[in-house]
């Protein structure tokens, strides 16, 4: 059984500075890559296909050992909203989305945002786009709009609509980019066709995907592309320091359990490769990665998005747990306060080697 012995206060402060040293060194890699570059990529180029226990320890001095603020990029502004346990949730559609939608979500969303950059090694797809036929685009649950705003600047010929049921991206954008508030899941009515849709984390929000998936196929023009990139659960560990008794394990458990009560398979993109190909798709490819929860892998990539992932999902635990937990599974919240503070406590052990499975799929719509 794993020890929840609170984890040093050192310990995390230093996996916090290597997930702010990742970040910056993100921005020494965009200024290396080459905007509109996007030539057929070797899969075995993608960060986390295998992981490896670094036995030597975590330490590493190309992490940094210095704290910075992880401020976001995104203009704060008064947005309505429901407020609950000081969190704020969205108001359009309210009780479809149990994760919320302040200020703290957005800049979770900024930062793996920040992550898929390094597992994708700078790529924004995988789908080898037309660029010559790419004219309009769609993003479902865009979230904060970051990766549409890339988009848009990568492929300014392309005109790029951002759907999310919260109004939270910014509202100075370029020319080629549209925000709108929209829920992906109810009828599409956009009013034209789209030559490539993009979804990226959505599967928490997401009842149906086969009804989701044919209305892309209905939406893209012929020799379209539709691409997934999604995390499913409950999380993994190969190596055993995880028991199954363990919190951190006994969490995205009782996550997934939750979310079938709700409504929401969490392992619903294991059956997008059969979905896609049912729905019509053709050239369907997929590739599956491992996102660790803690710079505990070797290779220094790996490490950064071990530390920046550790941030993301053990430094905002409660946030996207509250409403599950309490309210489906009916935990008083002073059992879900112990509960959480025991499964965050795993996420910062680094003697615990856990990691979310991801799945990217890409297809074409037949000419």
């Amino acid at each position: 059984m794993a020890d929840h012995t609170l984890p040093d206060p050192q310990a995390i402060a230093q996996t916090v500075a290597a997930a702010q040293a990742a970040e910056e060194q993100l921005v020494v890699d965009e200024q290396q890559n080459t905007a509109g570059e996007y030539d057929s990529l070797d899969h075995s180029s993608l960060v986390g296909t295998e992981l490896e226990v670094d036995s030597a320890g975590d330490k590493d001095s190309t992490l940094g050992d210095e704290l910075n603020s992880n401020a976001t990029s995104v203009a704060s502004s008064v947005l309505q909203g429901n407020w609950e346990h000081g969190r704020r949730y969205h108001s359009y559609k309210t009780g479809t989305y149990f994760i919320p939608n302040d200020d703290e979500e957005k800049d979770r969303l900024e930062l793996q945002h920040k992550i898929w950059y390094i597992v994708l090694s700078g790529r924004l797809y995988l789908a080898p786009l037309n660029l010559d036929t790419l004219h309009n685009a769609l993003d479902l649950g865009c979230g904060t709009g970051a990766w549409v705003m890339d988009f848009a600047d990568a492929h300014p010929k392309c005109k790029i609509v951002g759907t999310d049921l919260s109004p939270i991206q910014p509202t100075a954008v370029p020319e080629n980019a549209e925000f709108i508030v929209d829920d992906a899941s109810s009828d599409w009515a956009f009013g034209k066709k789209f030559d490539y849709i993009h979804t990226r984390s959505i599967t928490s929000g997401i009842k149906d995907w086969d009804r989701l998936l044919k209305q892309a196929f209905d939406h893209l023009n012929p020799g379209g592309w539709v691409e997934l990139h999604e995390l499913h659960m409950p999380i993994k560990c190969d190596d055993g320091t995880a028991s199954p008794n363990s919190a951190i394990i006994k969490w995205s458990v009782e996550i997934y359990e939750a979310s079938l009560k709700f409504g929401i398979d969490m392992l619903a993109s294991l059956k997008h490769a059969e979905r896609l190909r049912e729905i019509g798709f053709t050239e369907v490819q997929e590739t599956h990665i491992k996102w660790p929860i803690g710079p505990w892998p070797k290779g220094n990539k790996e490490k950064q998005i071990g530390a920046m992932f550790q941030q993301d999902i053990a430094g905002n635990l409660k946030g996207v747990s509250q409403k599950l937990f309490t309210q489906v599974l009916g935990q008083s919240q002073e059992e879900f306060e112990v509960f959480i503070n025991q499964a965050q406590d795993d996420m910062y052990n680094p003697k615990i080697h856990t990691y979310f499975p991801v799945d990217i799929f890409w297809a074409q719509k037949p000419f």
